[in-house]
């Protein structure tokens, strides 16, 4: 079911309304495939009721208004082949798809369920298949379809090239794409790479050929002209390479272990995601932490330890009028109160992804769902070391960004960039989502200690900040934090404003943009301001909003000429028609008598 639409539509919809939507619209579905190959469906239509198989349930004419589909029974399979325990049958099942995107995220070219019951052969050392059910969807037909004559050539014999090369010919002929559907000689081919995979660790891989290894699929599909069967009897799935040594000019010829070998990290290319995931899973790394500092996983031990990433001064913010002054001006004041910001995962619906093309003239084309492609395209010139004309980053879609595919997309294009320019073939890459939410960070946290001074009526007369940012391990986005985040706190009149603030190293994963970054935290910092002043004070909390919104005087001082014209500066009067136009202070009086009341 992993594979079926994603986690947000599986959530939503139903299976009764996938599989009427296949038989009524002719809608590519997955899951009518595979139920294809072992289920019966119970239909209603007024009082009758009927039981029929899925292939049956599909073929005939589109349900009207009237009928209902009930359930769906999915048969007991091991039954249905006659497999008993204790016997040395063995129930092969396979789904296979193939779409644009990965999983469920977008409808297949094709899609297949193969079912197989096998047997070990008595007189050769070959796997028979004493049973089968194949079944072909989404490639232009109207609905999935059972590969009978298929089924019925398999059914019986020994699994080998020759007769796994017939079955493949038999279902081409079987997989016919009507002139207008789309991409048909690869939907084609899909259907018998399926099958060729489903089959193909059950053909003998312990005999030689005499003409060397074979090249399972391209061999097996090769023209018939070609194919000598009495010579290619199997496909190899191993070999090994002989060298001899030639003492003669020792020690020329001898080999030597590379000296950066035990010390050397190295990649490997899987031939599908799911196999480079397996292989992933099977990695025991085991770190070496002699010599190695204790990692710094708090901004307090950042500060202790000193470790920060430098603000360059043209990110540097500018601090406003004097704060020991406006202190003085204050008839009340609050001291470090402090406020925690935590961090944020992105949880876009797609993960990090991308496709790399090698292309002529030693140029490659990448495919990523990024949102700064021009940074990628610079990364992966300097990477493979060759001019960014060289280089063509292509994005088609994001699958959901938020700042979370701006920077942390650059590495996984990269990689993949890297991989195919050095095969010299296509890599595809994406992230499951538990490697992706520990490797993408998400929202800076934060540490802020503030103390501010106000009058009686709420107006502030001066605010002091200190905050420690937590950037993670590499610098990223950081150095601008500061910068954007306190324009977004001088959206109020502060009268005098200060602060201290520190971007910190840690060792946790480094952190990055997300959804209006800077812009959230600075305007939670200041609301929270705004709200604890007027509880101390007793007071409205938007009282307290009203009288500390900039004039176009104030605003011109805190922004330092970045205040447009005064004609332009309309925010107290928004604010009068948005209070007037909505009965705000009728409405508040309102809800203040009745809690009185209650």
């Amino acid at each position: 079911m992993e594979k079926v639409a994603s986690g947000f539509v599986r959530n939503s919809a139903s299976l009764g309304g996938n599989l009427v939507m296949a038989q009524r619209n002719h809608f590519p579905s997955d899951i009518a495939t595979v139920l294809v190959v072992g289920s019966l469906v119970n239909l209603m239509n007024g009082l009758k009721s009927e039981e029929i198989t899925m292939e049956e349930f599909l073929r005939r004419t589109e349900l009207d208004s009237k009928s209902i589909l009930v359930s769906v029974k999915i048969l007991d399979w091991d039954r249905i082949m006659s497999i008993s325990a204790g016997t040395k049958m063995k129930l092969l099942f396979e789904t296979y798809r193939s779409a644009p995107r990965p999983l469920g995220n977008a409808l297949p070219y094709l899609n297949a369920a193969l079912m197989a019951k096998i047997s070990r052969c008595v007189s050769s050392n070959g796997m028979v298949v004493s049973d089968c059910r194949f079944a072909f969807g989404a490639y232009g037909t109207k609905h999935a379809i059972r590969a009978t004559k298929v089924e019925e050539f398999l059914t019986g014999k020994v699994v080998s090239v020759d007769v796994l090369y017939e079955a493949v010919m038999l279902l081409r002929s079987i997989v016919v794409l009507d002139d207008d559907t789309s991409y048909p000689a690869y939907r084609s081919s899909l259907a018998a790479g399926f099958l060729f995979e489903f089959f193909s660790h059950l053909v003998e891989g312990n005999a030689k050929s005499p003409n060397g290894y074979v090249n399972g699929y391209s061999t097996l599909m090769s023209p018939a002209r070609h194919l000598d069967h009495s010579k290619v009897s199997t496909l190899l799935t191993s070999g090994k390479q002989e060298v001899e040594l030639n003492k003669q000019y020792h020690p020329v010829g001898e080999l030597l272990a590379e000296s950066g070998a035990v010390i050397q990290a190295s990649g490997e290319v899987a031939d599908t995601q799911k196999h480079a995931d397996m292989a992933a899973d099977l990695v025991v790394v085991d770190y070496d932490m002699e010599n190695l500092e204790p990692p710094i996983l708090s901004v307090e031990e950042a500060v202790r330890k000193s470790s920060f990433f430098e603000v360059p001064s043209f990110f540097q913010p500018r601090q406003v009028g004097d704060f020991s002054k406006g202190m003085a001006e204050a008839d009340h004041k609050i001291l470090s109160a402090e406020i925690k910001l935590g961090s944020q995962y992105y949880f876009y619906m797609e993960t990090q992804t991308a496709l790399a093309v090698p292309d002529e003239d030693n140029c490659i084309v990448v495919y990523s769902s990024i949102q700064a492609p021009e940074d990628a395209q610079s990364t992966i010139s300097r990477c493979l070391r060759i001019p960014e004309h060289k280089v063509r980053v292509i994005t088609r879609r994001v699958g959901g960004g938020f700042g979370g595919k701006a920077m942390k997309a650059i590495p996984v294009a990269t990689a993949c960039a890297l991989a195919a320019y050095n095969l010299r073939r296509p890599v595809r890459m994406y992230m499951n989502r538990k490697t992706d939410m520990k490797t993408t960070g998400g929202r800076h946290p934060m540490e802020v200690t503030y103390s501010v001074g106000f009058k009686e009526d709420g107006r502030i007369t001066a605010l002091h900040l200190d905050i420690l940012i937590n950037a993670g391990i590499g610098v990223d986005i950081s150095p601008i934090i500061p910068l954007f985040m306190v324009g977004a706190i001088i959206k109020y009149d502060w009268g005098a404003f200060s602060f201290d603030i520190k971007v910190c190293r840690t060792n946790h994963s480094s952190k990055s943009a997300m959804r209006g970054p800077r812009e959230v935290q600075g305007t939670f910092i200041s609301e929270a301001v705004i709200e604890h002043v007027a509880s101390v004070l007793s007071m409205d909390v938007d009282s307290v909003r009203i009288n500390n919104l900039h004039t176009f005087n104030s605003l011109d001082f805190f922004c330092k000429g970045a205040a447009g014209e005064l004609k332009e500066y309309t925010l107290p009067s928004i604010w009068d028609k948005l209070a007037a136009s909505s009965s705000f202070k009728e409405r508040t009086d309102m809800i203040k008598q009745f809690n009185i009341c209650c």
